[in-house]
């Protein structure tokens, strides 16, 4: 049968991979999530090493040790016996550039197209590999220049923001909620529920003398709540009274879809 002409062409992007197409993409979605989630870690703990590493991104130890070589190789990260894992300045580009689209494309989703805070970051996660920053500083003008993410995190990864782990902080202490660092769709659904979103206020009310559990009197909530370590640990904060800080995170937290 004679074949006829197409006039139809599928865009590049849109065509299916070949073998030789994956080889040439060196930067994939994989390595880029290993990036970032060392990135975060080195700013959680003195050394990070390949145990480490294997728990946050819930894999073998054996599948972090292939993927560092992998990563060596290409620029993005350092790794010597004794001293851990580091990212390289280009590592570091890799790990803020992609942190800012995440927590750009969250504002998007929650500001813009109202969905709720706690069931956007899974999402945010896939989107942010497939956006230019171009299509990141787009979406930042049209969402008037955002400082945090909906769950209070600054879209300038390497910007601190002072604030302190609930976990660290003394009982009596009054305090505002300044951002969640554990996202997980059902944690963000718990803290919602007991009151504990960016911009809240509460107190601690006291503090057991073992295993870490604060109780806290949440403004806005009939009941006080007891917590374990794994929220205060995720859960930073700041002491009342810093007004400039509570109407830098108010302000941004307003329209955070939270429901």
């Amino acid at each position: 049968m004679a074949v006829k002409e197409v006039r139809l062409r599928v865009p590049a992007s849109c065509r299916p991979k070949g073998a030789r197409d994956h080889q040439k993409s060196e930067i994939t979605e994989s390595v880029e999530e290993y990036v970032e989630g060392i990135w975060r870690l080195e700013r959680e703990m003195q050394t990070v090493g390949t145990g480490e590493i294997a728990q946050y991104m819930n894999v073998a130890p054996a599948s972090v040790t292939t993927m560092l070589k992998r990563l060596s190789d290409l620029g993005l990260v350092q790794h010597s016996p004794y001293q851990g894992v580091k990212c390289t300045e280009r590592g570091e580009t890799l790990a803020v550039n992609l942190l800012r689209k995440h927590r750009l494309i969250e504002r998007l989703l929650t500001d813009f197209l109202d969905l709720p805070w706690d069931g956007v970051h899974d999402l945010a996660c896939k989107l942010e590999h497939y956006i230019s920053m171009d299509v990141a500083d787009r979406i930042e003008e049209a969402m008037g220049h955002p400082t945090t993410c909906p769950h209070g995190n600054p879209v300038n990864a390497l910007e601190e923001d002072n604030s302190i782990r609930l976990l660290d902080m003394r009982a009596t202490t009054e305090i505002v909620i300044a951002k969640i660092s554990d996202e997980r769709d059902e944690f963000l659904t718990y803290l919602y529920d007991i009151g504990l979103t960016p911009g809240a206020r509460a107190s601690i009310v006291e503090r057991t003398p073992f295993g870490d559990v604060l109780t806290l009197r949440v403004e806005g909530q009939a009941r006080e709540v007891a917590v374990g370590k794994e929220v205060s640990t995720a859960v930073w904060v700041w002491p009342a009274g810093d007004m400039e800080r509570e109407a830098v995170v108010s302000s941004d937290t307003v329209e955070a879809g939270l429901r």
